[in-house]
């Protein structure tokens, strides 16, 4: 059974949709803390909090000052802040394996209690779309990493900031990723922007000298270069001011989607301009 020793919780009560907070997890990151992190780390992360975000630690008569209670009574925006700043302090002073399993511990508790947020690797918190998303997040971070991709990896990470805004900003979460997609096209061929006709000629044609697997492939790599050319098409919808008196912003699930093809477009792109560029050197 792949549901033993889990408990009922896990198992039966339904998840719903990802909370924006909880005491359940309030109170497990509080008790992590007083068992793990109270005795040896206390008044350094407590001075942390104090002086990186302003956070009001409460002073208990007999205990002095508790972390442990910021998770459970704080702010919500304290208690994911205080999340980041433990693991800095800890990796600060050379605490690394503590650190890591102060990230593992978030990461789990976030998901068993089903609240919406995730941590990255350095315990910072953003919003939680679905794992897909956060897969293909991770996926073209992972191409992007090369000086290189300096600037394309900027835009790209801009995107996900604006989406993780409160509120999100979803037009500038948009403009980001075609910025992203935008600054890698200009790496690859000559042009001052990224518009359909460049990528129904110029950078297609370029990209097509590269497949070499037969003519199915041939003629699926050009279809997909077609629905890039729509994704940008598109987009200009956003790029550019719309005639009305307020701005108008793509919904929460609509800039999803735009941000989830804009990164598969991304890092398919960087593939072929990696071989591009290692032909050329």
């Amino acid at each position: 059974m792949t549901d033993q020793g889990k408990r009922f919780s896990l198992v039966y009560l339904a998840r719903g949709t990802p909370a924006k907070d909880s005491q359940r997890f309030r109170n497990r990151l509080s008790a992590y803390f007083w068992e793990n992190l109270q005795k040896d780390h206390n008044d350094r992360i407590k001075t942390a909090m104090q002086r990186e975000a302003g956070i009001a630690v409460p002073y208990i008569n007999n205990w002095g000052f508790s972390v442990a209670d910021v998770f459970k009574k704080g702010d919500l925006r304290d208690v994911l802040d205080s999340i980041t700043i433990v693991h800095q302090v800890l990796m600060t002073v050379g605490w690394k394996v503590p650190a890591s399993h102060w990230r593992t511990f978030v990461e789990r508790a976030l998901r068993e209690e089903n609240v919406g947020y995730t941590v990255d690797q350095d315990c910072g918190v953003h919003y939680f779309v679905d794992q897909e998303f956060e897969h293909n997040r991770a996926a073209t971070l992972s191409v992007l990493d090369s000086p290189r991709y300096g600037a394309v990896r900027a835009a790209f990470e801009d995107s996900y900031r604006h989406l993780d805004n409160d509120p999100r900003d979803t037009k500038a979460a948009v403009r980001s990723i075609f910025e992203s997609l935008e600054i890698l096209t200009k790496q690859m061929v000559e042009t001052k922007n990224l518009n359909r006709w460049i990528v129904e000629n110029t950078l297609k044609e370029k990209c097509l000298s590269l497949v070499k697997e037969g003519p199915i492939a041939l003629a699926v790599t050009d279809g997909l270069f077609s629905s890039i050319a729509d994704w940008v098409d598109a987009l200009h919808n956003y790029r550019h001011g719309q005639a009305t008196e307020e701005p108008i912003s793509p919904t929460d699930e609509l800039a999803i989607h735009i941000i989830s093809s804009g990164s598969a477009h991304i890092r398919w792109l960087a593939q072929f301009d990696t071989a591009l560029s290692g032909a050329q050197a």
